[in-house]
């Protein structure tokens, strides 16, 4: 988490996501509002720290963080089974689309 000394910039901006999208995975609703807004609040942060997240690339990361164990090392960190969630939340949010 960016409490420690040097966290960049971008890591202290998504701390507080990501801790919000641990405390949304263990309500188990992908579908809810609040995760609806984490999903436009965690787009908002890639926009802002690589330049670019269209819905397709939105997209493609669902399914990484739904299934790819590295992300899952990471983002479980947070809380069990956040990755997953957060895929299950843009997956949901991609449906409304």
């Amino acid at each position: 988490m960016a409490s420690y000394i040097g966290a960049s910039a971008e890591q202290e901006d998504a701390d507080p996501i990501l801790m919000a999208f641990a405390a949304e995975a263990a309500k188990g609703d992908p579908a809810s509002p609040e995760a609806r807004e984490l999903v436009l609040r965690w787009q908002a942060h890639l926009v802002k720290f690589s330049r670019s997240c269209d819905e397709e690339k939105l997209r493609r990361l669902a399914d990484l963080y739904s299934w790819d164990n590295r992300f899952a090392e990471v983002l479980d960190s947070y809380g069990p089974g956040t990755a997953h969630f957060m895929g299950e939340a843009i997956e949901a949010y991609w449906e409304t689309l």
